[in-house]
């Protein structure tokens, strides 16, 4: 008996020291992480997320960047998830109709889904997401994954996320926003730091407008 309450006790143990240690990760309360993300259905990207505040701290201004300033320990460490960011939007203020799972992708009003919609010239589209931990560096290269895209952690500040619909072979573009994402990020403090790591003051700073062809969204196989 003594053996098996010994067993229960250190299970115990271990989970709640895993736990601990998943959310003793970046980021942590007051820390500030930006990414910058872009949404890329059959070619073409679509505008942004539109501006919306969450009391967990990980929201966007509108400008296709994830912003992470964690005001409560579910969005710190391990916590600080694309699932997340995708949750907060939804229960945000305003709330934003955004989800994806494996297989589809709900964004903006539009639903795609493998199997079902179609892109001009492409014979099976696929759901991938690209990941870089540095965005702004033009060697970087990314991390493709085709599943538990929720999962993604969001714990390194200048990383970028683009979700990509579309050709399985094809490479996948960095987000719109990528070279533009320190001046972006800096907003939150009303502060521009310079090419020499230096800031300024600032009133604001626009996110590049992306373009979407008319007739881009993707179309419902019969």
């Amino acid at each position: 008996m003594l053996v098996l309450v010994l067993g229960v006790s250190l299970v115990v143990y271990s989970r709640d020291l895993r736990n601990s240690e998943d959310v003793g990760g970046i980021p942590q309360l007051g820390d500030h992480i930006h990414t910058a993300y872009g949404v890329s259905v059959c070619g073409n990207f679509r505008e942004p997320i539109p501006e919306f505040e969450s009391a967990i701290g990980v929201h966007t201004h509108g400008d296709g960047v994830m912003h992470i300033h964690p005001f409560s320990q579910l969005g710190v460490g391990a916590n600080a998830t694309l699932e997340r960011f995708l949750k907060d939007a939804r229960t945000g203020n305003p709330p934003q109709n955004v989800s994806i799972s494996d297989t589809e992708l709900v964004y903006g009003g539009e639903t795609v889904t493998e199997g079902k919609t179609a892109c001009e010239g492409v014979t099976k589209p696929e759901l991938r997401v690209a990941y870089w931990e540095n965005v702004a560096d033009d060697a970087s290269q990314p991390v493709i994954t085709t599943g538990d895209f929720g999962g993604r952690r969001l714990s390194t500040d200048g990383a970028g996320i683009t979700i990509f619909y579309g050709d399985p072979k094809a490479d996948i573009p960095k987000p719109p926003t990528a070279a533009d994402l320190k001046a972006l990020g800096a907003v939150d403090g009303a502060q521009v730091p310079t090419k020499a790591g230096e800031t300024t003051t600032t009133v604001a700073v626009k996110a590049p407008t992306t373009t979407v062809a008319e007739g881009s969204p993707g179309t419902t196989a019969g």
